[in-house]
């Protein structure tokens, strides 16, 4: 058995105001823990409590939908899974050193890239477009277990591709007819 890892490590640009939001969110990200979102009536007390504590930019990026129960559940739609919300990576926020603003230093072992990348491109409106790459690496050295990719993130998409998804497009456009 082998141990899959999402690595990323990069700086994007960002506003006072975003630096804090951004920081906001890994921290409601850290105490919305699995399954914290199932429905009871006292789970659904503590999320509202919760959110009650939330900055005002907070809910208003994240505002509370309408036709749910959950009042995180557009915080939620960054993950693949509402159930696991976390990012898996650190942040940080640091002046640059050229004196041109803030910078948030983001760090991943086992990160979920996907949301980060959403979560830039709803907080960090200033840096967009923005990119960024990730590494997937495993500890036991076997085909297909290690490679990598890359996110571009604009206002109304997210671009990304995985080595193996561009490795695999090249090798169709050099042999035509060929599926890999």
């Amino acid at each position: 058995m082998a141990n899959n890892y999402v690595e990323t490590a990069f700086n994007v640009p960002v506003t006072p105001e975003e630096a804090s939001l951004l920081e906001e969110c890994f921290l409601v990200a850290e105490k919305l823990s699995p399954g914290f979102s199932k429905s009871s009536r006292a789970a659904m007390q503590a999320l509202e409590s919760l959110c009650a504590a939330c900055s005002d930019a907070f809910r208003k990026t994240f505002p509370k939908q309408d036709q749910e129960e959950n009042p995180f559940a557009s915080f939620l739609e960054l993950w693949l899974d509402p159930d696991v919300p976390t990012f898996d990576a650190d942040i940080t926020i640091d002046e640059e050193r050229d004196d041109t603003g803030l910078v948030a230093f983001i760090r991943g072992h086992e990160a979920d890239v996907q949301a980060i990348a959403s979560l830039i491109q709803k907080v960090c409106k200033s840096a967009l477009p923005f990119g960024f790459e990730w590494a997937s690496t495993c500890d036991k050295f076997r085909p297909g277990q290690h490679g990598g990719g890359y996110f571009v993130i604009s206002d109304t998409q997210i671009l990304g591709a995985s080595t193996r998804e561009m490795m695999d497009e090249t090798l169709r456009s050099l042999r035509p007819g060929v599926r890999t």
